[in-house]
C-alpha cells in the first residue's frame, strides 16, 4: 500500500481590520480598497462618535484604522479597549502637530489620506507584521518643521495672538511698543508664509513651533 500524502493547501488567514471614520468618501474608499485585498478582511466600521469599544469587542480586529482628523482625543480610541490590536491613523494633514498627536497616542502607523491605495495596503501589511510605520511624505514634512525658525519673542507674540489678544493687548502683556508687536507679526507672516496673523498662528501650531 502506497504512502498517503496530505494534499491540503493551507490558506493564509486574512488580517482582520476595523475602520473608524466619518461616513463619506474616505470611509467608503478605505473599506473598498481593503475588501478588494485578499489578505485583509474588513470586519466592522463605525463613525468616531459611535461606540468604538463595542465595535472592538464585537469584531476583535487585528488592525484598527482611525481617521485622526475626526477624533478629538486619539488616546480615547487607543485606550484599554484597543489592547491586542494595532492602531493605524489616517490624517489629511502632513504636519508635525498631527504626527505628534498620533505618536503621543502610541499608534503603530501613520498614513496620509492621499496616499495611493497600494501604498496604504503595503503600510498596513508592514504594521500587521509587527513593524511601526509612517508614510514617507508625512515623516519628511514633520522633519522639515523640526527646526523652529521663530525667535523667542516671535513665539511669545504668536502664543498671545493665539489667545485672541489684539496688538495693544499683546504689547501691554509683553511690555513692548505696539509698533514692535506689528514688526514681530510681520516676521511671523513671512516665516510661516501666511496671509494674516490667524493663519500664521495655525501654521505655527501645526509645525509645533508654539
Amino acid at each position: 500500500m502506497g504512502d498517503v500524502r496530505d494534499e491540503t493547501v493551507s490558506v493564509p488567514v486574512p488580517v482582520r481590520v476595523a475602520v473608524v471614520a466619518e461616513p463619506g468618501l474616505l470611509r467608503t474608499a478605505v473599506v473598498a480598497v481593503l475588501a478588494a485585498t485578499p489578505d485583509f478582511a474588513v470586519v466592522g466600521d463605525t463613525e468616531p462618535a459611535g461606540s468604538v469599544p463595542a465595535l472592538l469587542a464585537a469584531c476583535r480586529p487585528d488592525l484598527l484604522l482611525v481617521d485622526l482628523d475626526a477624533v478629538d482625543d486619539p488616546a480615547v480610541v487607543t485606550g484599554p479597549a484597543a489592547d491586542g490590536c494595532a492602531v493605524v491613523v489616517l490624517t489629511a494633514r502632513r504636519t508635525a502637530r498631527a504626527l505628534r498627536r498620533a505618536l503621543g497616542a502610541r499608534v503603530r502607523g501613520v498614513v496620509a489620506t492621499d496616499v495611493p491605495p497600494e501604498e496604504l495596503v503595503e503600510l498596513l501589511r508592514a504594521v500587521a507584521r509587527g513593524q511601526r510605520m509612517i508614510d514617507p511624505l508625512t515623516a519628511l514634512a514633520a522633519l522639515d518643521a523640526a527646526v523652529n525658525p521663530l525667535s523667542e519673542r516671535e513665539r511669545e507674540v504668536a502664543a498671545a495672538a493665539a489667545e485672541g489678544l489684539r496688538t495693544g493687548e499683546i504689547a501691554k502683556r509683553l511690555h513692548l511698543a505696539p509698533g514692535t508687536v506689528r514688526n514681530h507679526v510681520s516676521s511671523l507672516l513671512r516665516k510661516t508664509g501666511a496671509r494674516n496673523r490667524w493663519e500664521a498662528v495655525e501654521r505655527a501650531r501645526d509645525a509645533c513651533w508654539i
